[in-house]
């Protein structure tokens, strides 16, 4: 489980061989779909395939959910969990890589930990890897895989609009990477980005649709009534 979902720890392969015996199984005695949700599984990962097949628990398909920087660095790692997983008959689909979005100075605004030639690097070999393992191995949305992009964002200027559709367009992204319907920026109201949208709302005399603890910011604004200053709950959440 990554560290951003609260649990800064790693479990042993017997433990989780403990979690897969237990999982029910299908109609052809293979053990229904697990969801490895990890930043960075891919380094024990072919040893986790090799003692699935040793103990012969008969799996159908484990999904990975990972970061893109981390795909890219266990590259070799996922080549060789490939090779297992055909011997035994294993679906890997790759189901959600957080690219979040492939221009450097949203990628900073986001705080990723990435760059846009990073993200780039891992739909590479994502590439590569489905040429090579084409009935082992998912990764596109036309195959169900859905990979984070956030879209609209609070940060977006015409020059960095036009940069994305061009990278859009160099490198294919809508043929197989970007979702059917992106997310756009969640913007809570106690965080620092909330007390933000509060100084513009306050400074232009609007306020944005709240959506129980989001702020619907790309949306359009609705005026302050004049008068009294009842309509000022809407700007304090």
């Amino acid at each position: 489980m990554a560290v951003d979902r609260g649990f800064g720890a790693s479990l042993g392969i017997e433990t989780v061989m403990d979690q897969i015996r237990c999982l029910p199984e299908t109609p052809d005695g293979r053990k229904i779909p697990v969801e490895l949700i990890n930043e960075n599984p891919l380094p024990r990962f072919p040893d986790l395939l090799r003692e699935v097949a040793r103990r012969g628990d008969r799996l159908s398909q484990i999904n990975l959910t990972l970061r893109a920087d981390y795909l890219s660095a266990g590259v070799k790692c996922l080549r060789e969990a490939l090779g297992v997983a055909n011997d035994s008959g294993i679906y890997v689909p790759l189901s959600s890589i957080g690219s979040e979005f492939f221009d450097d100075a949203i990628l900073r605004y986001l705080n990723k930990g990435l760059t846009g030639e990073k993200n780039l690097q891992a739909i590479r070999h994502l590439r590569q890897l489905k040429e090579a393992y084409p009935d082992q191995m998912g990764y596109s949305s036309k195959e169900g895989e859905i990979h984070g992009f956030i879209h609209p964002r609070a940060w977006d200027t015409k020059e960095i609009t036009a940069r994305i559709r061009q990278t859009m367009c160099l490198y294919g992204l809508s043929n197989d990477i970007l979702p059917p319907h992106s997310i756009p920026l969640i913007i809570h109201h106690a965080s620092g980005l909330g007390d933000w949208m509060r100084e513009i709302e306050q400074r232009e005399g609007f306020w944005f649709r709240r959506y129980g603890s989001i702020i619907g910011w790309w949306e359009a604004p609705n005026e302050l009534p004049s008068g009294n200053g009842c309509a000022r709950s809407g700007i304090t959440a």
